[in-house]
C-alpha cells in the first residue's frame, strides 16, 4: 500500500489548516505534550544548536517549547503546506523561523547543526521507504548526541479518516519503527504505545539520540 503523494497531502492541509490550528489551541494543553517537551528540554541542557520541527503544522509545539521550557533556543519549523506555514509564523512570532518544505529534505540545515528534531503525527504520510529517508536526513542534521522525538499512529494498514478525507496514510508498528530508527544509527531511549484522548487509534512515541 502506498501513501498519498505529497501534492495531495499538501492540498488536504491547505484546506484544513485554519480548523487544524483552532483544534491545536486546545489540544496543545493535553498532558502528553508537556510530558514529551519537558523531558526533551532536560535532555538538551548541555547541547548547542537549534530545535527543528520537521512537520510543524500550526507551530503550536515549537511555541509551547519556547514559552514553557527554553525561550533562548533557536527554532526552525518546516511544513509542506504554505497555509500552515503562514499560521505557524503568526503563532511563533519572533520565537522562530518557519519555511515551506518536506520532512525528508532539510537541505537548508547544515550537517550537525541541530540539537533536536521533532516529528509529531506526520510520518503516516510517508511509505516505509520515505520514513527511512526522513530518518537518515534527521540523523544528518543532528549533532552527535542530538535528540529526536517522534510520534505517529501505531498499527498496520491505513489510517481510517472516515468521511473526512480520502487521503491514504499508513500506520506503523512499534517494532518497525524501532528497527528503522536503529538502522539509521540512532540510539533509542524510549519507545512506547499509548492511547490518545479522543482518537480510535493508539500512538507510538519514540525518543532517542544520534550516535
Amino acid at each position: 500500500m502506498k501513501a498519498s503523494p505529497p501534492d495531495d497531502v499538501r492540498q488536504m492541509y491547505e484546506e484544513t489548516a485554519d480548523s487544524y490550528a483552532e483544534m491545536m489551541d486546545d489540544e496543545i494543553r493535553l498532558p502528553v505534550y508537556a510530558d514529551v517537551l519537558g523531558r526533551l528540554s532536560r535532555r538538551l541542557t548541555d547541547l548547542q544548536g537549534f530545535l527543528v520541527d520537521t512537520a510543524c503544522g500550526s507551530g503550536h509545539m515549537l511555541s509551547m517549547y519556547s514559552s514553557c521550557y527554553d525561550r533562548h533556543r533557536s527554532l526552525l519549523g518546516v511544513d509542506l503546506s504554505p497555509r500552515m506555514v503562514a499560521i505557524a509564523k503568526d503563532v511563533l512570532g519572533d520565537k522562530g523561523h518557519v519555511v515551506v518544505g518536506d520532512m525528508r529534505d532539510l537541505s537548508e540545515v547544515e550537517d550537525g547543526a541541530a540539537a533536536a528534531v521533532l516529528n509529531f503525527f506526520a510520518l503516516h504520510h510517508l511509505d516505509s521507504d520515505g520514513v527511512q529517508v526522513a530518518l537518515r536526513e534527521w540523523h544528518r542534521v543532528l549533532s552527535p548526541g542530538g535528540q529526536f522525538v517522534i510520534a505517529t499512529w501505531e498499527g498496520a494498514g491505513a489510517v481510517d479518516y472516515g468521511d473526512e478525507s480520502d487521503i491514504v496514510a499508513l500506520r506503523y508498528s512499534r517494532q518497525e519503527l524501532r528497527r528503522w530508527v536503529e538502522s539509521a544509527d540512532f540510539e533509542l531511549s524510549r519507545c512506547v504505545v499509548e492511547p490518545v484522548e479522543g482518537m480510535p487509534m493508539d500512538a507510538v512515541f519514540v525518543e532517542g539520540e544520534r550516535r
